[in-house]
């Protein structure tokens, strides 16, 4: 088991800066395996800071005489790692995971996690909303450095609709609707929904086989459900 040698500084560092009215917590990112090993990531974000705030960071870990690591996520940004990455302006933070296990099954938990937080997996161009004590659950070679895997976006999203893993994901259009209809425009299970975050997914599970209308934006899509 991996020891964090920064986790008890930087959850008093957390508390310390969330104190101030000027930085407000964000979220922190837990990333474990089934074969041992964690790491924690920590995001804050405040008025008064324009650059990432390193206490401790993962590069250092790593590169520490005789020193081997299990697994690391790490912010990072003008070419330094940070394990806790405070900013006024998270827009676009590229996240790199790192793991030396022969492992391939990982868990992401989510904590502190204040507004909106939307975590996008490049590997399978897929979009999710961090919520507390929420997981992600994903896959990676053994022995594996993944730059750029994940990015932390606090941009409102692009408009936009997609039709995978049996779900709709609808980003970017809070405060819009998606309609699911048969193909002779009738009600279908799922009816209209209203979208209330920049990201949300529709579950399609309770739909037959075929084909449906999709009705948002002012657009129609037509889906296969299989």
């Amino acid at each position: 088991m991996k020891t964090i040698k920064i986790s008890t500084i930087a959850v008093f560092c957390v508390m310390a800066l969330a104190a101030s009215a000027a930085v407000t917590s964000k979220a922190k990112i837990t990333i474990s395996s089934v074969g041992g090993g964690s790491d924690d990531l920590y995001l804050v974000e405040g008025t008064d800071y324009t650059a990432g705030y390193d206490f401790g960071s993962d590069a250092e870990k790593i590169m520490n005489s005789g020193q081997t690591f299990n697994i690391n996520l790490y912010a990072v940004s003008g070419g330094t790692n940070y394990s806790m990455f405070c900013t006024n302006d998270m827009k676009e933070l590229p996240l790199t995971f790192q793991s030396n296990q022969t492992e391939t099954n990982y868990t992401m938990t989510f904590s502190y996690v204040e507004g909106t937080v939307v975590l996008y997996d490049q590997a399978d161009n897929s979009y999710h909303t961090l919520a507390n004590n929420e997981t992600y659950n994903f896959t990676c070679a053994a022995n594996s450095t993944i730059a750029n895997r994940f990015i932390i976006n606090h941009a409102p999203l692009a408009a936009g609709i997609c039709h995978r893993y049996g779900k709709l994901q609808v980003s970017g259009s809070n405060g819009q609707s998606v309609a699911v209809k048969n193909m002779d425009d009738s009600a279908t299970s799922i009816g209209t929904v209203a979208i209330t975050a920049d990201y949300q997914e529709i579950d399609l599970a309770g739909l037959a086989a075929g084909q449906y209308k999709v009705e948002w934006n002012s657009q129609t899509l037509i889906i296969d459900v299989k």
